[in-house]
């Protein structure tokens, strides 16, 4: 079964339904991954409504970014600590219980931005690799940790409103 989190109820619907369409279980929460306590909160609600789960992280992004630092503005720090604050959050409040019944695997979709920059795109690929690296450390630290694995995809383009206009050669 599939745990979908975000703060758009819209998008989660239908790609919940979608998941659903291919047989596969699933369900989704509206959740701010910035708030520390709303994270810790909506773990609880979704062990209450669904039982353990086991969940997938995307690293969340908002704004597209600048050309270099000082064109960074205010929004895209916030996205960048969200980002770096996420995987930590999302870790905490769901892998103790994935331990205890070691049968679990911790799945984060990042970016291919997080091993190779555009320019363009300074805080986007920087809070992909933040995602990135934190996953590699997570999977050499559950390396004696039998039944919880970790999976880390690298999608390259996806069709969303902030890619809106890109054009890709």
């Amino acid at each position: 079964q599939l745990i979908l989190w975000g703060r758009t109820e819209k998008c989660l619907k239908e790609t919940c339904e979608e998941i659903k369409l291919m047989g596969t279980e699933c369900h989704y929460f509206l959740c701010d991954v910035g708030n520390r306590e709303e994270v810790y909160q909506q773990a609880k609600v979704v062990r209450e409504r669904v039982g353990t789960a086991t969940p997938e992280s995307r690293a969340p992004y908002t704004e597209k970014g600048g050309t270099a630092v000082f064109t960074v503005t205010e929004m895209s720090w916030r996205s960048l600590a969200v980002t770096t604050s996420l995987s930590p959050q999302t870790t905490k409040a769901f892998l103790p219980r994935m331990l205890e019944l070691q049968n679990a695997t911790w799945c984060v979709s990042t970016s291919v931005l997080s091993q190779s920059s555009i320019p363009g795109a300074i805080d986007y690929c920087t809070s992909k690799a933040s995602s990135f690296a934190f996953m590699e450390s997570l999977t050499l630290g559950l390396l004696d940790c039998p039944g919880v694995g970790t999976t880390t995809v690298l999608p390259f383009h996806t069709n969303t409103e902030m890619f809106q206009g890109m054009r890709v050669r």
